[in-house]
């Protein structure tokens, strides 16, 4: 046996026999020492490399050979209940062997096995750090806890970036006021980027940083499928793009080609839209992710463990290490934004270290490509981003100052300050601040301090129990299905107040429902599946996952090389070799990269890097690009708002990480620019910070956060729907209280970056970062992709230099729509078929006239056929099928003088029989003339038709 294992206690060595684990990893190797040491630790290595083992082997050796063995002895915490009984079920070897009890404790543990707790505590007790905060003040269950000798903390990164950590950390300080001995801090994670600063806020002692680089292979390819004809027919089944419909197809290629196949999103909006699709395809396909209930949730995972599914659609869900089985492939569709998420999702596959993972990122566009190629190669280096902690955070520290109260009566004040400033989110808090929040608390009868000592009310204990968990608590509405009477998932304030009703269609679980009741007493939405495949998406909280400022900036750079490769007319093999040496890129990625930023610097623009601001002006939008990260872009559009309002000259803005677009009121000139310049990018630090603090306040989603947590002091009832005038006043009601302090901290966390901007302006000043000014009247290529994602343009307002693709497109689009002929001579055959199928001048096979009807697909040939024969007859119709055959009349009048070339022109959405008249009788040279004039009509179409009242496309196809 290994010389690390010969340290073991006979029984465990057996038991390694027994599971055929002849030889430690390296993590193992590694990891012992220190454990055995009794050192608090942090370690860090891949998924798969045995970090559990690592430490649970060496932790039960000395549980074994001590003399105690009476109450908890063993603490080990996970971010979630399903890790929780994972692990449980993968102990119950150890816990046999070696004659132990493992057991866990969450919200969904039996009363009776809680109160089984209390009277014969397991020495191993698995939990959650809320369920840790919820035993903390049971008398009995402290008497258990304080012979804890090992707290052991699994996916810390997954607790240290939230309030959840922060909560924790305080948490662990109260167990060691009441545990007998100092006992061991142990934490676990595969991805850190700052692993020195976790390590100290699980430790008050100097922790002990273990980061281990198993030999474990991980394969990263990216694509971009490319569009090929069947495509065409499935973007018309399904109302999608072509682009979308190629997406889809290379998505079912690899499900079918794999075993077992996880496909990540971005968020659960995306999860559904693209579950519904490919379910549409395949029924071996589900969908995951924390809107879907519970039931729905644990039957999917159970599903796809017995291999009955062949591929979950999931957000970060199943990011971490729940037990699903074997996953032999990682699909991430579209970028996954952040290093850290995409080691941990790839990581699923080929789950142990003898098997590669393997993932494979599908791009939508160039950016897109770019972005998941850079963030590819930052994870191959394991360049992952570094973990903000939360530094007093007030809604915890209010929390946890009940919870003291709660533990001991008459609790001197100075002590409650000692325990709370051992934790590190709270090592530099002042006692005036701590103070406060007593204060505040006492104001709201949670605790009383009375002689300098604190005290519980008698709202303390509910108050306590209804604030264990520190994410945003927003009202959830059940959504049913009416004829199981199932939970099926749940939709938030947002869809509830603003879009549900009756005889919507929704994507719930990958499928569309129908709602057929409200009960708005109750809290439910009632629905049954619907035939309809255009449904709505459920409004799912959240939003993406923030792209960070180091992936703009490499952004920047990378462009900047890949253009001095292309202009030097290099292959675009030589052009990416220095951005792609590492993993495995198709040449369709190489290709759509080098188009986007080959089409931005022809048409006049200059590559945006962190050395290069460009201020593009096209029509009445201002974007101003930038290698800025989602939280410094964010941060400057505040500081713009502020300051552009003065000069009436904004309506509204977005942000991604790469832009931020600005709408204004009227067309700007080359004076405008000038002064947009000077306006903004020259700002000393106090304005800058004013014009923020001055925008949060007044614009900024402010007190929509300042709700929930008004909710977590106990100021509020929680799960209380506001209205929007109710949510502005609470500004008013908590300004200058510590809940107005800790939602700007928050703020100030989680979306602004203040520190950013400061140094950008400095550079501006100091020439370091240069201002290039643009008008255009034509949007960049890099503008293009924030502006369709945020204002409906025409096609034609895309760069000249790719309406030729765009063209193409839409004469293979058209191709591919199915079209319904009728005869209106003989009135005796129709015919269903493809526009590329169609001959030049079609017929009918019965009469052999050319006059043929285009039937909307909503009508039924053989009722209209019947229409035509009354007609023909003489027999009466009704005004309605008059006005019917007359329009189709227009239609058959077109095709019989046109042939093909009338029914492509009427297939284009917004073009009636008068439009397309007017196009066919020009004398086209070229046929990507015609095709250009059909876009045209349509653009025309779509920014006129709100105007309309009746006119001749009422039938239009």
């Amino acid at each position: 046996m290994p010389l690390v294992f010969e340290k073991l206690s006979d029984k465990i060595r057996e038991g390694l026999v027994q599971l055929g684990i002849a030889k430690p990893t390296l993590t193992q190797e590694k990891a012992f020492e220190p454990i055995y040491s009794g050192k608090d630790v942090l370690l860090v290595a891949p998924t798969a490399s045995g970090k559990t083992e690592a430490v649970l082997l060496p932790v039960f050796d000395m549980l074994l050979k001590q003399q105690e063995n009476e109450g908890i002895q063993i603490l080990y915490i996970t971010p979630l209940r399903a890790l929780n009984r994972d692990l449980e079920r993968r102990l119950k070897f150890w816990s046999n062997w070696l004659g132990f009890s493992v057991q866990i404790r969450h919200g969904d543990t039996s009363s009776s096995l809680k109160r089984l707790q209390i009277k014969k505590p397991p020495l191993m007790l698995i939990t959650t750090p809320e369920t840790l905060q919820a035993i903390l003040v049971l008398e009995d269950m402290r008497k258990h806890l304080s012979k804890v000798r090992w707290v052991i903390i699994d996916e810390i990164h997954e607790l240290a970036c939230s309030k959840r950590g922060s909560q924790l950390t305080v948490g662990l300080e109260r167990l060691q006021r009441i545990s007998s001995k100092k006992f061991q801090r142990i934490g676990l994670s595969a991805t850190v980027g700052n692993p020195h600063e976790i390590a100290s806020s699980i430790s008050r002692n100097v922790a002990e940083v273990l980061m281990v680089d198993e030999d474990k292979s991980y394969k990263y390819m990216l694509d971009y499928p490319q569009v090929v004809d069947e495509d065409y027919d499935l973007a018309n089944d399904f109302n999608i793009t072509p682009e979308a419909a190629s997406r889809l197809r290379r998505i079912i290629s690899l499900v079918e080609n794999h075993s077992s196949t996880l496909i990540f999103v971005q968020g659960r909006g995306q999860a559904e839209s693209l579950g519904h699709n490919l379910r549409r395809i395949t029924p071996s396909i589900e969908v995951h992710h924390g809107s879907l209930s519970k039931e729905q949730r644990y039957l999917a995972e159970d599903e796809f463990k017995k291999c009955r599914l062949k591929g979950i659609v999931c957000t970060s869900t199943l990011q971490l290490g729940i037990d699903i089985g074997n996953v032999d492939l990682c699909i991430q569709y579209l970028s996954p934004r952040q290093v850290s998420t995409l080691i941990q999702r790839v990581g699923r596959a080929g789950h142990s270290l003898s098997k590669r993972s393997e993932g494979v990122l599908i791009s939508a566009y160039g950016e897109d490509a770019l972005e998941s190629l850079i963030i590819s190669e930052m994870a191959v280096r394991r360049e992952i981003e570094k973990i903000d902690l939360h530094i007093k955070p007030l809604d915890v520290l209010a929390h946890q100052i009940v919870g003291l109260a709660l533990e001991e009566d008459f609790m001197p004040i100075e002590d409650a300050f000692k325990v709370v400033v051992k934790a590190f989110p709270f090592l530099n808090i002042e006692l005036e601040e701590f103070l406060e929040v007593v204060d505040f608390l006492e104001d709201q009868r949670l605790v009383l301090l009375k002689e300098d000592k604190l005290m519980k009310t008698k709202k303390s204990k509910k108050y306590y129990y209804e604030n264990l968990g520190m994410i945003n608590d927003e009202r959830r509405y059940p959504f049913i299905d009416l004829a199981s009477e199932r939970v099926i998932g749940t939709v938030g304030d947002e869809f509830w107040t603003l879009r549900a009703r009756p005889g919507l269609n929704v994507i719930m679980k990958g499928m569309v429902w129908k709602i057929l009741r409200i009960d708005d007493e109750r809290g439910v939405i009632f629905a049954l599946p619907s035939n309809d495949p255009l449904g709505a998406l459920p409004g799912w909280d959240g939003e993406l996952i923030p792209v960070s400022k180091e992936v703009a900036e490499k952004m920047g750079d990378v462009r900047e090389r890949i253009w001095k490769e292309i202009s030097s007319h290099s292959s675009n093999k030589k052009a990416f070799a220095a951005v792609a040496d590492s993993i495995e890129v198709s040449e369709e990625v190489f290709k759509v990269i080098g188009e986007e930023i080959e089409a931005h610097v022809r048409a006049g623009f200059p590559i945006p890097t962190k050395k290069r601001i460009l201020l593009e002006a096209y029509d009445k939008y201002l974007i101003i690009h930038g290698c800025f990260g989602d939280k410094l872009a964010k941060t400057l559009g505040c500081v713009f708002d502020s300051i552009l309002s003065e000069h009436d000259l904004i309506y509204s803005w977005w942000n991604d990480a790469y832009r931020i677009l600005i709408e204004v009121p009227r067309t700007l000139s080359k004076m405008d620019l000038e002064n947009i310049e000077k306006w903004l990018f020259h700002l000393e630090d106090d304005e800058l910070e004013e014009r923020l603090l001055d925008f949060i306040e007044s614009r900024f989603p402010f007190g929509y956060r300042m709700k929930f947590i008004a909710e977590r002091f106990g100021a509020i009832k929680k799960g209380k729907t506001l209205n929007s005038e109710q949510i502005s006043n609470l500004y008013y009601r908590f300004k200058d209280t510590p809940i107005y302090k800790e939602t700007l901290r928050e703020v100030y966390q989680e979306k602004i970056d203040t520190e950013s901007a400061r140094e950008l302006m400095k550079e501006i000043s100091s020439g370091k970062v240069e201002i290039v000014k643009k008008l255009t009247k034509t949007p960049s290529t890099l503008a293009m992709n924030i502006l369709k994602v945020h204002l409906e343009l025409s096609e034609l307002t895309i760069p000249s230099a790719l309406i030729e693709n765009q063209l193409n497109e839409m004469k293979k689009s058209i191709g591919a729509k199915t079209i319904q002929l009728c005869c209106i001579n003989c009135g005796d055959w129709s015919l269903k078929t493809k526009i590329r199928l169609i001959d030049e001048k079609p017929s009918c096979e019965k009469c052999g006239s050319g006059l043929l009807a285009i039937l909307n697909p909503r009508i039924d040939p053989t009722e209209f056929l019947k229409i035509v024969k009354k007609y023909q007859n003489d027999e009466k119709i009704s005004p309605e099928m008059t006005s019917l055959l007359a329009y189709e009349r227009k239609t058959a009048d077109l095709v019989l003088l046109y042939g093909k070339k009338a029914i492509i022109a009427l297939s284009v959405h917004g073009i009636g029989p008068i439009t397309a008249f007017k196009i066919l009788s020009k004398m086209h040279k070229e046929e990507r003339d015609f095709y250009s004039d059909l876009l045209e009509s349509k653009i025309q179409y779509i920014k006129t038709r709100p105007f309309w009242k009746d006119d001749e496309n009422k039938m239009v196809l």
